[in-house]
């Protein structure tokens, strides 16, 4: 059913329970949008609707450029009160699937909404609403897809390549259905709706290197396109919302790439800025948050104009919680949400004019939605959250100042400079670290330096405010283990069990392989190697031992959005560790811990060369989750959205541990 949303109504009833207030509770099976209801049993009357969460990653979210309260999102339209920030669903828009979605302006002055499905495989049809009043929509223009056979490609699925003819409808006579001489088509691939929909607020579309501007509309305001007459770009990417730029996006997965930006119509490249360890998984490599630095970015999720001295302006979304602007001229304007997640600070309600500078774009990774509006008076609204449509305005850009510059001058002697940082950076990335383990038997005092005198102490950090300083010693029955560790929040671990520390915040870590021929350059774990994390368990200092195989067998399942089923031959808490925490207020804690041989299955003697790691988990600020992984020699440790992936040894990227007297 679509049309004017029915809040008194039900369908596709799920399940139904009556609370102890005798309210009946009912779930309905939909996506489009999901909801809870609750009814008075008495009278038979609504008592409350709840809606949410989204799509994984507030997918298919956009805001009404002409009125900034209206949201589009879950195949619906929303309508926010600006005293309350509470929502109402109005309409729904469609059943069909809503993954993208835009709110454009055409040159006739209407208000439009595209909407597209399929956002895996970029594939679904592509539909432009016209809004023509308040919940009004009516179908205008349509873009699908062929085979070679006439026969509309399935979205369901990696199809693409079978794409062999893009048609398009445009409805002529306003009466919403097609008719023959409605439709045109190309034997051609034309998608325009990817990660994120190609279409800027004018309406004008893009695919690889064609531009298609509106080319007019027809009486009832459907807006036509000649995909046979395309604008040839010098590059793929997103244009400018006055439609002059392109601006391409650096290639995914690599670490060192650039976004360009050329000018369309001379063909030129006009600048490039660089584009760090670039998408999901690039960001997986990523380094601590810097100023100005564009780390796992996904590409632009919209483009708008805005007032002088600005111009264009792409929004770039990324999966490390920030969002970057980028303008016509070439200039990093600002950063968008808080991308250190140790600074993550929530607002205590989410209620109209909080600030939510001191968040991520979501919940810091995989937050894969995102679209913005520009506003005809020059203002800049974002759509962000992760399991919510969340509707922000970006304040403060009508402070921007245009300064003059002057020439910058590079000599000789600076690029020697240049040249030995460079080459110092490739030294390190390349280098294997071998720690020296000395034979010493601590007194865990809580001062580490005094603890362990005589021992190398190790020192490395992600970010200066989460900096470590370990050590290790060994003797005839025991391996000795300490953690410095610099946190704001010290020693804090929401984990309901202690095998899932890990992901539940503050733990300190070691891996090693006990096999000493095993093969070093090995992705997965072996028989021989393991993993000790030590966390705050309910207030208690806990260790637990994690093997992927094990002769011994104590199992227990693993899994995350992406893994359904990871194992784990022997995962156990042990409970004769000796383990002493001294917590520093505000700035940190050490935690020594000393480990009986027997459970690491090593016989340690001068001159035995192992492989192995030290490291740590930080959590955010309310101890509810790991948000920074900071390892001595493992420098892949940006995943912290995924259970399994925090999980898994990775023996190729451990360093030396070297037993010496």
């Amino acid at each position: 059913i679509l049309g004017k949303w029915t809040s008194d109504g039900l369908a596709f009833i799920s399940d139904m329970a009556i609370d102890a207030q005798g309210k009946l509770w009912v779930t309905e099976a939909d996506m489009t949008p999901k909801r809870i209801s609750v009814w008075d049993t008495k009278t038979g009357k609504l008592v409350n609707e709840f809606f949410g969460p989204t799509t994984y990653g507030a997918l298919g979210g956009s805001i009404d450029p002409l009125d900034p309260t209206i949201m589009a999102g879950a195949g619906a339209e929303w309508k926010l009160d600006p005293k309350t920030g509470r929502a109402v669903c109005t309409t729904l828009i469609t059943r069909d699937g809503m993954e993208n979605s835009r709110f454009a302006v055409g040159s006739n002055g209407r208000l439009y909404l595209a909407v597209a499905g399929s956002w895996a495989y970029n594939i679904g049809r592509l539909r432009i609403y016209e809004r023509r009043g308040a919940g009004d929509y009516m179908l205008r223009t349509e873009i699908s897809y062929y085979d070679d056979k006439g026969v509309e490609v399935s979205s369901e699925g990696d199809n693409s390549s079978k794409i062999k003819e893009t048609r398009l409808w445009v409805d002529a006579n306003g009466d919403g259905k097609q008719q023959p001489n409605e439709i045109t088509s190309i034997k051609d691939k034309l998608i325009f709706s990817g990660w994120y929909m190609n279409i800027t607020p004018d309406l004008t579309l893009y695919s690889g290197k064609s531009q298609f501007k509106v080319t007019g509309f027809t009486k009832c305001g459907a807006p036509k396109y000649d995909f046979a007459k395309p604008v040839a770009m010098p590059s793929t990417g997103l244009g400018s919302a006055d439609g002059r730029y392109v601006m391409h996006n650096g290639e995914y997965g690599v670490n060192e790439t650039w976004n360009e930006c050329f000018n369309i119509a001379s063909g030129k490249r006009v600048w490039t800025y660089p584009d760090n360890f670039v998408g999901v998984h690039g960001s997986h490599n990523a380094v601590p948050p810097e100023a100005g630095m564009i780390r796992g970015s996904y590409g632009p999720c919209g483009t708008a104009k805005l007032p002088d001295p600005i111009g264009n302006v792409w929004v770039i979304a990324t999966n490390v919680g920030e969002w970057h602007i980028l303008t016509e001229d070439g200039f990093y304007l600002t950063r968008l949400f808080q991308p250190d997640p140790l600074k993550f600070k929530w607002p205590e309600q989410a209620v109209p004019g909080v600030s939510m500078d001191n968040v991520p774009c979501g919940m810091g990774g995989e937050d894969f939605g995102g679209s913005i509006a520009g506003t005809p008076d020059g203002r800049l609204f974002l759509q962000a959250g992760k399991t919510g449509f969340w509707n922000l305005e970006a304040t403060g850009l009508n402070n921007v100042k245009s300064i003059s510059g002057a020439a910058i001058s590079i000599s000789e002697p600076d690029i020697k400079v240049a040249q030995s940082f460079h080459d110092g950076y490739l030294q390190t990335a390349v280098t294997r670290k071998t720690v020296k383990v000395k034979k010493l038997a601590p007194t865990f005092s809580g001062n580490l330096d005094k603890d362990f005198a005589g021992a190398e102490i190790i020192a490395y950090q992600k970010q200066d405010d989460a900096a470590v300083r370990s050590s290790l010693s060994w003797d005839a029955t025991t391996l000795y283990l300490a953690w410095e560790v610099k946190d704001n929040t010290p020693w804090v671990n929401g984990a309901t069990d202690p095998a899932q520390m890990y992901i539940g915040g503050d733990t300190v870590d070691f891996q090693l392989a006990t096999n000493p021929i095993a093969d070093p350059a090995r992705n997965e774990a072996v028989s021989g190697d393991l993993r000790l994390s030590i966390g705050n368990y309910q207030g208690k200092p806990t260790a637990v031992l994690y093997r992927k195989v094990s002769t011994e067998k104590k199992p227990k399942i693993f899994s995350s959005g992406v893994v359904r089923s990871y194992p784990m031959d022997y995962v156990s808490l042990l409970a004769d560790a000796k383990i002493v925490v001294t917590p520093r207020e505000k700035t940190g804690y050490l935690v020594e811990a000393a480990i009986p041989l027997g459970h690491l299955g090593i016989n340690p003697a001068s001159g035995l060369l192992l492989h192995g790691d030290l490291g740590v988990t930080h959590g955010d600020p309310a101890g509810s989750r790991t948000r920074l992984r900071s390892y001595w020699n493992n420098q892949h440790t940006g995943i912290v959205d995924d259970a399994v992936f925090e999980l898994m040894m990775e023996p190729a990227n451990w360093g030396e541990v070297e037993f010496t007297p």
